[in-house]
């Protein structure tokens, strides 16, 4: 029975974006996402990327970036997989990364296709961090190094990272 309604809410949530998700609301103001990616590698779905902002041009000082996942991946998998990315964006070493990934560590939990993991960019030195609608945690370090896994110019999917931040969402 769990299978067959995670699949039903994974569907659901694969489908256009009528509002932003509850954990942003009175956060941001928009209606619809400033831009939308699928992240997918040949037949593998991974998540779907949105980014919350108000600003004229996204995306702004404060604004939100929301992840649905379509598959299923382990805390420690999403910690790794993103310590790995802000080492090879920035040149630094993992080990020099320790405190963002305790903090990660305590803020992320297993997903399962439908679940959400959310963020709010307060600052450069404050990312809310959200599950499921649920705030997990306060990022407090290098803030901006962990957006560019999705945002900055040396994001792995540059064609993602443009659709985030031209505005386009493909529903």
């Amino acid at each position: 029975m769990r299978t067959i309604l995670t699949a039903i809410v994974a569907l659901f949530l694969s489908g256009p974006a009528a509002a932003s998700p509850v954990e942003l609301r009175g956060l941001v103001d928009a209606e619809r996402p400033a831009g939308c990616n699928d992240y997918s590698f040949l037949f593998w779905d991974f998540y779907r990327a949105e980014l919350w902002s108000d600003s004229a041009v996204p995306p702004g000082e404060t604004f939100g970036l929301s992840l649905t996942y379509r598959s299923s991946f382990s805390r420690a998998e999403l910690v790794d997989t993103s310590i790995e990315e802000m080492a090879r964006i920035s040149g630094r070493a993992d080990s020099r990364l320790a405190e963002v990934r305790r903090t990660l560590l305590d803020s992320f939990r297993d997903v399962e296709p439908g679940d959400r993991i959310s963020t709010w960019r307060v600052s450069e030195d404050e990312l809310r961090l959200f599950v499921n609608g649920v705030e997990t945690g306060v990022l407090t370090r290098d803030v901006d190094l962990f957006l560019d896994i999705w945002l900055g110019p040396k994001s792995r999917d540059q064609d993602g990272r443009a659709a985030l931040l031209a505005g386009r969402c493909d529903d």
